[in-house]
């Protein structure tokens, strides 16, 4: 996990750097910004869709994922949604919502 996920920042996807192109049970993600493609699972890309919608914070995050996704807590533990999490920002699809721009 990168150290910035650590924080309690408000994160942010920006829609309009990402195009998001899905074939069957996976989405590809195309980074305008890095011109990198990311292939997804269901879980994932739910992951990034959440933080397109508007800034939140990681430790909202890990609180709404189960339930966004329709898994128990059991399922769906904090660990692995901070470690998608720290995924995401590893690769540069989130970021601190004051860079978002």
């Amino acid at each position: 996990m990168s150290p910035i996920a650590g924080n309690d920042w408000l994160w942010f996807a920006d829609r309009g750097h990402l195009s998001f192109h899905p074939m069957g049970e996976v989405t590809y993600v195309f980074n305008h910004r890095s011109g990198e493609t990311h292939v997804f699972n269901a879980v994932s890309i739910a992951m990034l869709e959440y933080f397109t919608h508007a800034p939140r914070k990681v430790s909202a995050l890990v609180e709404d994922f189960p339930d966004l996704v329709g898994l128990s807590r059991e399922d769906c533990p904090r660990g692995v949604v901070r470690r998608i999490f720290a995924e995401l920002d590893d690769a540069g699809l989130v970021v601190p919502a004051g860079r978002a721009g």
